[in-house]
């Protein structure tokens, strides 16, 4: 990776939901888990910003979304990145890290942008499993429907396997998740960053080797894990997807955002 390309990195918070810890992890049932506690999930899109370049990842979804799935919904993504100086109309490259529902529910707005994303990911949710059951009920048919249209326009930038967005920033298909989910490698000032989206919910999924509950391929799922370590320049470069730690363990992009951006490098 060009080291010349230094990134500042946003973790912007939209949503979130209560929940058990045990709804978080593969094959731990209900009073199985010796930690059957609350452990909630929040939502977040990421902003990567150096002088050259403004790259967005994910979109989030939409309060209609949000009703309709009980999640509760805090603010427009796109309200979070203005608040950092960013203009969702003028972004011109997003990384959609995979197709569910909660990475791709605002893609409209960002109308200026090329859209990153994995073959695997879009074959996937294009071909003949997407509407069966429990995969079908992780997805917005107009989201993908919008980038099918987009993609006849031009506006889709297609990767197999790992590529270069921009100098300083990078994707990588790990699977396990989806079957194209993608992470996204970024150069800082602190070194190479891992937003792991949904290859790492949370940091115990990495950290203890656990994998999420919704998988679609459980071997993938735990190789995910160790690409996103080898990427990473150490533990503490990892970025989980949803952890509500995140917030609690970076700084407040400036004091008016506690709470809702942090800082990440």
């Amino acid at each position: 990776m060009d080291a010349g390309s230094t990134f500042a990195v946003y973790a912007v918070k939209y949503a979130t939901r209560e929940a058990l810890r045990h709804q978080h992890f593969y094959g731990h049932a209900a009073g199985q888990d010796p930690q059957d506690d609350p452990m909630p999930m929040d939502y977040f899109v990421w902003a990567l910003v150096s002088p050259e370049h403004t790259v967005v990842v994910d979109t989030g979804f939409t309060a209609e979304v949000a009703a309709r799935r009980g999640r509760q919904h805090l603010r427009c993504p796109t309200e979070g990145l203005k608040a950092l100086g960013i203009d969702g109309t003028a972004v011109r490259h997003v990384i959609l890290t995979h197709l569910h529902y909660d990475h791709t529910g605002t893609v409209a707005r960002f109308p200026a942008a090329t859209f990153i994303v994995q073959d695997a990911e879009m074959a996937f949710w294009t071909g003949r499993y997407a509407g069966r059951g429990e995969l079908r009920f992780h997805v917005e048919a107009d989201d993908l429907l919008y980038l099918v249209r987009e993609n006849l326009n031009g506006r889709l930038r297609f990767v197999d396997g790992a590529g270069e967005v921009v100098p300083g920033i990078t994707v990588h298909r790990v699977g396990g998740h989806t079957p194209g989910l993608q992470v996204v490698r970024v150069s800082t000032a602190r070194g190479c960053l891992v937003l792991a989206s949904d290859a790492s919910h949370f940091y115990a999924n990495v950290e203890e080797d656990r994998p999420f509950s919704v998988v679609t391929d459980l071997a993938q799922m735990y190789a995910a894990f160790d690409v996103v370590r080898s990427l990473a320049d150490s533990p503490a470069h990892i970025i989980p997807g949803h952890d509500p730690l995140v917030i609690q363990r970076f700084p407040p992009a400036a004091p008016e955002l506690a709470g809702i951006a942090v800082r990440l490098a």
